[in-house]
This record gives C-alpha cells, structure tokens and sequence, in this order.
C-alpha cells in the first residue's frame, strides 16, 4: 500500500510538471522570434568571459612555524593556548577545532592511512577529519563580518548587513538586500576570482640574531606533490562561518529551478514570531588573517591575505602585502614566545568567572515539545509515510534553558559561552568541533539593531560537504578537457544510526566486550541501516546534480566510527566536481540542507516537518559551519551536538542572563518505535546539556559535577 501510493505520487507529479513544461516551452517560442539578434550577441560576450579569466582581487602568504617534534627550534604551543590569549578577547572570533587531533596520530602514522582514515586510534574514527584546526577574528585590514536575517525573521529586520571591523572595534554597516549565498557567489566566485597564486615566507636570522630578511617564494617553484608537503591543507583564507536551517527557503527556488518551476516562492515565508531575534540565519567572517595548526607534527602556519595590486618586490612601499607580512612576522615571534614559556597551561586564559553568592544553581532544560507530543508527532510521520507523502522524516526538538552568571566588569560577555566551549571539548571532543562568537564590540548594543548577538558551541561528528582538490594521481583529466582544468573532490559523510557507549563499572576488558557488542547491534541493526541508506541515496542524487556524470559514487558504506560518548552508522559519498563549470557554491545550493537533517524527499518533508515543528525556527542547528577558501575548497559540518548561545537584554543591559538552545532529534520510518526515538533523542542531547549544567554549577559554587546525569523526563542534572 506505501508503495503503490508513493508511485501514484510521483506519477501525479509528473503529470503536473508536463503541463507546466508545455506552457513554458509555448511562451518562450513566442519570446525567441523577438531576441534573436539579443541572444546572439549574449553568446559573443559569454565567449569572451570565458577567454579571459578573472584576475584574483587577493594574494595569499603563508609562513609555517616548525614544531621542536618536526626540526623545528621551539615547542609550539597548543590551540587552546593560541586561541585563548589572541582571540579569546575578540567579540567576533572562530575557531575550527578538531578537538580529537591531540589523540589521532602517532609517529609512525602515514600521510596515506591518514588521508584514507584507517589509522586505529581509540577515540579518532577518521584521523583526516582531526588533523587540522583553523581559528582567527575579524581584526585584519581586509576583514569584515557579514550577517544575514532571512524569512524566518520580521520585515523589518530581513537583509544582509555588511561590518567593516578593525582591532575588535566595528567601524561602519552597510545594508544590502540580498540573500547569503548569492553574497558569497557574487564577493567570492564572480567579483573577486579564485586565487592560484600562494607566496610561502621565511624569515633569514641575521649574524646579531635579527630577523629582517625575508625570502619569498611561490608554489609555482614547486611540482605538484611538493605543494602538498610544503601546504598540507586546502585552506588559503576566505570566507568562515555558519548556515542556519532556514537558509533553506533560499536553496529550495535553486533546485526547483533546476527542475524547471518559475517563479519560485519556496522563501516567501511569514514571520512565525517563534525566532531568536539574536541569532542570524547565516553569519561569516572575511579572514584576511589566520592561523592553522597541524596536530599531526605540531607546526603552526600564519596565512595571510593582501591585496593583490601592488608587486610583491616593492618593499619600501607601504602597502597591504606589506602589512601582512609584517603581521605574520609578530604573530610567529608570539607564538614562540607561548611555547616558551615552562608551565603554561590552556586553562591559563580561561575567563575567571565571580561565584554566586547564593550558591550552587540549576539548570533546567525544558524540551520545546513535551514527550507526549513528540510522540504524537511520530505518529503523524508513520501516518505520512503510510500515505506515500516521505519514506524518512527528521523529527526535531529544541531543549531550552536559561541561567545566569556574574560577570566581571573586566570580562567581555562572549568570554562565558567561549569558557562554557573549553569544557565541552574536554567532554565530547569531535572531530569537526567549533567555536564561533558574533558580536558588536563585546557588549550588548541596543542601538545597532540590526547587529546579531550569538555564540556556537559545537562538538558535531558528522562532515556535510568538501569541496577539495584531489590527492597527486588520483584523477586522470579527460583527454577532451583542457589540461589546465580545475578538478576537485566533493564530498559527504552522513550520520544515520546511533547508539550510546557502555559506560559501566566493569574491569576494562569486560567493559569493552560490551562496549563492541553494542557497535556490532548497530552494524547490524536492520532500522538503522534503512535510515542510513535512505540518505545516501538522497545525497547521491544532490550531488549528481553538479557533480560531472558518472562521478559520484560511495567509496565506504555504512561504517560504524566511535567517539567519546556514541557509536555512529556513518556513510561517504563522493564525485567529482568540475571547476569551470561549477563551483563551492553550487555544491551548497545543490545539496542544503544535509539530507540526514532532513529527510526523504527533501522537499515534500521540510514541508511537512515544518508543520510538525509548529513552525520554530530551528536556528543555526541543521545547518553547517565552517570555510569557504579563496582557492575554491571548502569543508563544512552538520550542525549538530551544539549549544546556541545568546544573551538576554535586561533593565541594566548586563549579560548576567543567557540562553541556551540545544537541538536534537532523529530519522522516522517506518519501523520507529516512538520510545526508542524519545530515548535516542534525549541521548544526542546530554553531552551538551550536561556540560552547560555542569559549568553553571561550577561558576556557581557547586563541584565538579561527577557522576552526574541527565534526568530522561525533566533533563535536569541529577545525582
């Protein structure tokens, strides 16, 4: 009966879309006979585009700093330690931290078994996703902060706004009325170029043991497989930031295009009134300056993006180059001066926050839904699966939480989430963990309306999309393509299937007995791999729509990876991406939001999730983070296992209140049981809303919260 009726949807689809095609295709006949001589002179200039290639608006130096452990001179300070005394003070900062990586690697690892994830280190699945971490602010010359308000959000706030910062301190906004994705096509794709050119910096120490020589070298100096060795990562600054759930309204008029439906409407949403006016639909930071760290042999690197007009040689010239070659010098002299130091600790910079006087408090998170409906609404999805209407439905829930903390005047009030942050990824690290922080100069500013107010607190497992160049011979170009075609590697790693680690008292050997037991029900658990292959195949088609024909394929297949507090069911699905023809971009809007957040058919079951959530906005959570890079690469996370952070105006206008917003859900079909599902869903919340509750009991006067557990009905903290 399912079957039959999803069959009889499609067809009645079909049918719809055939009438719609032959009254398109009889208006633009009637159109053609009054554009010809329009069209042919369009085509003359669009040869012309593509003779001549956009030249980059920026050019990228990177200085990399050995670690003593790789022949390096000095011992090179952790991320914790960097990000804390550079950036922790910084009201708009990030931090991609692959809070696995100090347990991923050994010696003896090979970049092969590294690149190909199959280094068995306990609590490091895949040790390619841990390698490496990227943080920085918007304190450069070239750095801005672009927030975007989507339908989701009132009129009167809808838009993107454009901040000019420098040295932490907002200097102007610009407001546009555009979506974020054509922003980012139009700054990054289509105005600025892709940048090739990368100039690597040595610094010559002196005979009196000054540094004022510097070499300057490019990668077109170095064959193929040396650019690797010497950059071993694909990012080169560019964009970094998040994509809330709701830019969806924005990709869906992309893919309905594709399929032919003018006019698209999918974005014109009314207001629900259910928003965070705090939290943007997206968010990103311009990084003209950054630092990336290599967990794997303990060197930093300092990339730095200039202006690409003045030449390089002119060195007695004051100019943007200039600049950031001088940056890169002091920042490298800072962080030998970190790895120094004898004794230093991360928790060192760590916010120091004053304890309640009335002692110990709670956190109480209180589920958006109540369990009675959240089962309703697993009902409701098994009764449209029955119909035909979806075969997969992703049921969320947004658990809710207010606390409060007594801030320092010293302390600016992006430092409590970014401590809360400290404890989470000593908690649940994650290979594709993160710290964000969007803010207007560190304090509540009731005067720039227009100005979000937000941390992320993140610790997802889960990749979304790649975009990267393919590893040294692994891709033969196509006799038919011009050698000198841009070819990369797109890329995603869903998660469907979850089961929680045992955690029991046994001796050690007992405990992991059980422990491979319940992976190995995972493995085979006939639900879960439903689940799994559901979305596999739904990405196989997102992807196919960019990806060149043929390309896409899954490489591994239902994988179980372990981490600190779940075992996870994890797919990959690859194809390969033509440069020329499409870009980071069109991956996004081919594919957002991740099919495992979703669904399937994406369209129909966003629509129908969308009135099963009774219209919340599920803010940042659903979506992704992470870069966008000048050269064309990207890698962005799931947004999930992740607090969303904001404070709450007061008569004061203090931040001694926030609010915390944890999401969490999962995959209805057909053979759900809404127990299980209640259950699982609660378990994909406790690290997050354990960690929060016990950070508040500690700044609060409490202890240090061992033993302690998430209540199943109220999701209070108890003993």
């Amino acid at each position: 009966e399912v079957g039959y009726r999803l069959i009889w949807n499609f067809c009645h689809f079909a049918d719809r879309y055939k009438a719609r095609r032959r009254q398109q295709l009889g208006k633009s006949i009637r159109a053609s006979f009054h554009d010809t001589n329009r069209d042919s002179s369009n085509s003359e200039i669009e040869v012309d585009a593509r003779q001549n290639r956009i030249q980059p608006l920026h050019r990228v130096f990177i200085h990399k700093i050995r670690s003593a452990d790789n022949g390096g001179k000095m011992k090179t300070p952790s991320p914790e330690v960097v990000f804390g005394e550079l950036y922790s003070s910084r009201p708009n900062s990030f931090w991609l931290d692959s809070s696995t990586g100090s347990t991923c690697f050994r010696k003896s690892d090979s970049d092969d078994q590294i690149i190909n994830g199959d280094v068995p280190v306990e609590g490091c699945p895949i040790s390619s996703n841990s390698r490496f971490s990227i943080m920085g602010s918007d304190d450069g010359p070239l750095s801005r902060k672009i927030e975007y308000f989507g339908r989701e959000h009132g009129p009167e706030r809808r838009g993107l706004s454009i901040f000019q910062a420098h040295n932490g301190r907002c200097k102007s906004e610009k407001r546009i009325d555009t979506d974020i994705l054509s922003y980012l096509r139009e700054n990054l794709v289509k105005g600025s170029g892709f940048v090739d050119a990368v100039y690597l910096l040595d610094f010559a120490t002196c005979y009196d043991g000054t540094e004022d020589e510097i070499s300057i070298r490019t990668l077109a100096e170095f064959g193929e497989n040396a650019i690797s060795e010497e950059i071993p990562f694909d990012y080169r600054g560019g964009y970094i930031g998040y994509l809330g759930y709701e830019v969806r309204h924005d990709t869906q008029c992309w893919i309905l295009e594709q399929e032919g439906v003018q006019g698209c409407v999918a974005n014109d949403r009314k207001n629900s009134g259910k928003t965070n006016p705090n939290v943007p639909t997206a968010a990103f930071i311009f990084a003209d300056r950054s630092l990336v760290y290599d967990h794997k042999t303990g060197d930093w690197y300092a990339i730095g993006v200039a202006d690409n007009v003045t030449p390089v040689a002119d060195h007695h010239k004051r100019n943007s180059s200039n600049d950031t070659i001088s940056w890169i010098h002091s920042v490298k002299n800072a962080l030998s001066s970190m790895g120094s130091s004898k004794g230093r600790v991360a928790q060192d910079s760590a916010p120091t926050l004053t304890n309640n006087p009335q002692g110990k408090k709670k956190v109480s998170f209180i589920p958006n839904r109540s369990k009675e409906t959240y089962q309703k609404d697993i009902s409701r999805s098994h009764e449209e699966i029955r119909n035909g209407e979806s075969y997969e439905l992703c049921v969320t829930n947004q658990l809710e939480a207010e606390f409060e903390v007594s801030l320092p005047k010293s302390k600016n009030i992006h430092e409590v989430p970014l401590s809360i942050y400290r404890l989470l990824r000593e908690k649940n690290p994650a290979p594709f963990s993160a710290y964000m922080g969007f803010y207007r100069d560190g304090r509540l500013d009731s005067s720039s309306s227009s100005s979000g107010a937000v941390s992320i607190c993140c610790s997802s497992p889960e990749r979304f999309l790649s975009v990267k160049k393919p590893q040294p011979g692994t891709i033969k170009c196509d006799r038919s393509r011009n050698s000198t075609a841009k070819i990369f590697i797109a890329e995603s790693k869903p998660i469907k299937g979850t089961a929680s680690r045992y955690t029991g008292d046994e001796p050690t050997e007992i405990a992991k007995k059980i422990d491979s037991k319940i992976a190995a029900d995972l493995k085979e658990s006939v639900k879960d791999k439903a689940e799994n292959l559901m979305i596999v195949d739904l990405l196989r088609n997102d992807l196919g729509r960019i990806c060149e024909v043929g390309s896409v394929h899954v490489p591994k297949l239902m994988h179980i990876e372990t981490y600190a507090t779940v075992h996870q069911m994890v797919s990959t699905v690859r194809g390969t991406l033509d440069g020329e023809k499409n870009n980071a971009i069109d991956v996004i809007e081919a594919c957002f939001p991740g099919g495992s957040m979703t669904g399937a058919p994406k369209q129909r079951t966003m629509e129908i999730l969308e009135e099963i959530e009774q219209g919340v906005s599920r803010g940042p959570y659903s979506g992704c983070l992470g870069y966008i890079s000048l050269n064309g690469c990207m890698d962005m996370n799931i947004i999930i296992r992740s607090a969303i952070l904001t404070p709450m105006h007061d008569d004061k206008n203090t931040a001694s209140r926030w609010k915390a917003s944890v999401g969490c859900g999962g995959a209805i079909t057909a053979l759900s049981v809404s127990e299980d599902e209640y259950q699982e869903m609660l378990l994909k919340s406790r690290a997050v809303c354990g960690t929060i509750c016990e950070w508040v009991e500690r700044v609060s006067g409490g202890d240090e919260g061992n033993g302690r557990r998430l209540d199943e009905e109220t999701n209070e903290i108890i003993s």
